[in-house]
């Protein structure tokens, strides 16, 4: 069935009138009662629809609406919204992602032949010359995942005492501290407290995401305050282009209840704000690593719904297919920002 007569389809559902046909397709999508032929779902979420139909994804339900059902969503713990996407299976994350750093955050293709091994080295080795860390200094990393940069920071400088991570994910910090020879704290870094000028460096791969608008400022004053003079903030994010609450943000709650991340000119506004100092910015491709978790994902079908069900399956497959449109209609973009604290 293509997208256009889901759409359709979808248009008489109960939710579709309040909700509007993003949310109603994604919805129609997940609750699928059999799993989706890979590439006709692929091929389905990238279709060209006609002008009507693409307004109404675009636009609909209208700007009060969406602004009301989002923020409803944000009243939600962080901890719920955490748990809801990276609480379902670490066996499950390893069918798709690349095996040396379990990196759930956007890669580097630098080179077309690159496999998702490869990138995420190559993405390793980018964000290590950016934070430039040196044996003694304490480093924090953000919402570590699954420790990967931890790592990869500990081989290059040998020294475990000194850098801390920290996760709000259970599934996550019970991995890190079974297998890694550092410090993983189960913690929020959104409401954390921090001592003052306790960090020489911080970094964040994939989980500022998380940090909601209103809480950016205070977020970024504490982690300002908690770096020595001549420290250094290391953001990976990926970012609406426009302020707004869109239809796309709307439907993303079926992937990460409670977050909104702010757009790009807001972000840029807060680090200047907060006194930071950009140093250096660089925009990358999603849509190679979204591309190669998708077809990880579905070429693990079996192992993947025997691990989490089927409308778990079906939520990443139609969260990677759907993101990657999303890049390519360039309504969301990622970053990575060096932001350095003045001596």
């Amino acid at each position: 069935m293509n997208l256009t007569l889901r759409v359709l389809i979808d248009f008489i559902a109960p939710e579709t009138p309040l909700y509007g046909p993003t949310w109603g397709v994604t919805k129609n999508l997940i609750r699928s009662p059999v799993p989706h032929d890979p590439m006709m779902l692929w091929n389905g979420l990238q279709t060209k629809l006609p002008p009507m139909l693409d307004w109404l994804r675009n636009h609909y339900p209208p700007y009060p609406v969406r602004k009301f059902l989002i923020e409803q969503s944000l009243r939600r713990p962080h901890s719920e919204g955490i748990a809801h996407h990276y609480d379902v299976s670490n066996e499950f994350y390893q069918l798709f992602l690349d095996k040396k750093f379990m990196f759930y955050s956007c890669a580097d293709f630098d080179h077309e032949a690159d496999t998702l091994e490869q990138a995420q080295t190559n993405k390793a080795n980018f964000l290590l010359g950016l934070i430039d860390p040196q044996p003694g200094e304490r480093i924090l990393d953000l919402g570590c995942g699954w420790g990967g940069m931890l790592q990869h920071i500990y081989e290059s400088t040998g020294d475990s005492d000194n850098i801390l991570g920290c996760t709000l994910s259970n599934d996550q910090f019970e991995y890190a501290n079974q297998r890694l020879p550092f410090r993983v704290e189960l913690e929020n870094f959104i409401t954390k407290d921090y001592e003052p000028e306790s960090f020489d460096k911080i970094y964040s791969i994939g989980a500022w995401e998380h940090v909601r608008p209103k809480d950016v400022p205070d977020v970024l004053s504490k982690l300002y305050t908690a770096l020595s003079p001549g420290g250094r903030l290391v953001q990976h994010f990926f970012c609406s282009l426009v302020d707004g609450y869109h239809t796309w943000q709307l439907a993303g709650q079926f992937y990460f209840p409670g977050s909104h991340p702010p757009a790009y000119p807001s972000q840029v506004r807060a680090f200047e704000a907060a006194g930071f100092r950009i140093s250096a910015r660089s925009i990358h491709d999603y849509r190679p690593t979204l591309r190669a978790w998708f077809d990880n994902l579905s070429a693990n079908q079996d192992r993947a719904i025997e691990l989490v069900g089927l409308r778990t399956y079906h939520r990443y497959l139609v969260f990677f297919a759907s993101a990657w449109r999303l890049f390519d209609e360039s309504k969301a973009m990622l970053v990575r920002y060096r932001l350095d604290k003045p001596v």
